[in-house]
């Protein structure tokens, strides 16, 4: 179902409680060090940081899943963790947080991801990650498309979203084999994208890119102004045949082609703390409110919304529901 550009009264009757969203693509843990700097080390000129406490988040793909259960949606959430310690914290997150693991895969060749953000007075210093980027091996890989192949034939899933985050996870393989599941079971599918597989992602509903990922992949140059975007959706619509585009353009709001018309939606930031995890709250909206049957120009207006609630907070948070209401 493609949402079309027109006026949607009922914002605050929205109710996305029914919708079952299967999410496949890169999980990770969002670590934070807090502390604080007081001098600068006799051993090298930087800032000797005094760990205070350690917080452990939901990122990737699971801090999708997480904005997604915040605005009343369940999320069933596919991916690939490591057999260590890290993939241990990753499934205590989830229960914590009152999500399934069963479609989590662990793999004991990889490791967990974790970004570790250093944190002192409130400023990030330094993120270091801990990663494994190449694709998942192919037994991996074929457990996770066994997993979501079980949930799509059970035909309670609303809609398929693709979280890459070029961690391995969104293959080729596993990127054809769930969109061919998706189609033959009647499933919408909705694609946040990055550099290594961005176009791989034929006949999906709706493409979700921000400004600078496009600029990447075009031999043009992509403002944030209409006839730029237009000109840009011309060659996703092209490579693509998908049904619609929305590309997020940080401070200048977000633009979206139905594949008739096109439009720009100003963002209503008025205070910026963290950006971290703001993309993951517009694709979570983004896909309620694409299988809620919302037109897209609403959609566009409620993930402005809900990415201006969410940094102006810091760390990676999810999206408040009913905050979002209220606004």
């Amino acid at each position: 179902m493609v949402a079309k550009l027109q006026d949607y009264q009922n914002c605050q009757t929205i109710d996305f409680s029914s919708l079952r969203i299967l999410v496949v693509g890169d999980v990770m843990i969002d670590r934070y060090l807090d502390g604080r700097v007081e001098r600068i080390s006799p051993e090298a000129p930087v800032p000797v940081m005094r760990l205070g406490r350690e917080d452990n988040r939901l990122g990737g793909a699971a801090n999708v899943a997480l904005n997604l259960k915040a605005l009343g949606a369940t999320p069933l959430l596919a991916g690939l963790v490591g057999d260590d310690e890290n993939g241990k914290v990753f499934r205590q997150l989830l229960t914590d947080n009152d999500l399934s693991d069963a479609l989590i895969v662990s793999d004991p060749k990889r490791c967990t991801t974790v970004k570790t953000r250093l944190v002192a007075q409130g400023q990030q210093l330094m993120r270091v990650d801990r990663e494994e980027t190449s694709n998942a091996e192919e037994d991996a890989a074929d457990q996770i498309i066994r997993r979501s192949e079980a949930a799509l034939q059970g035909g309670k899933v609303d809609l398929l979203l693709f979280q890459d985050y070029n961690k391995g996870v969104l293959s080729p393989s596993i990127i054809r084999s769930l969109s061919e599941l998706a189609q033959k079971h009647s499933v919408d599918i909705i694609v946040d994208p990055k550099a290594r597989h961005f176009w791989n992602y034929e006949g999906c509903s709706l493409f979700k890119p921000n400004l600078r990922e496009i600029q990447q992949q075009l031999d043009f140059g992509v403002r944030p102004v209409l006839e730029d975007l237009d000109k840009a959706a011309a060659v996703i619509f092209e490579k693509l045949a998908c049904a619609s585009v929305m590309i997020t353009l940080s401070q200048h709001g977000i633009y979206v082609h139905d594949g008739t018309a096109s439009e720009i939606y100003p963002t209503d930031a008025k205070v910026i703390a963290d950006v971290s995890g703001a993309g993951d709250t517009v694709i979570s909206v983004a896909a309620c409110g694409l299988a809620a049957g919302m037109p897209l120009g609403e959609i566009a207006r409620l993930a402005n919304r809900a990415g201006a609630q969410v940094i102006a907070k810091s760390g990676v948070v999810a999206v408040d529901l009913a905050e979002l209401i209220g606004e």
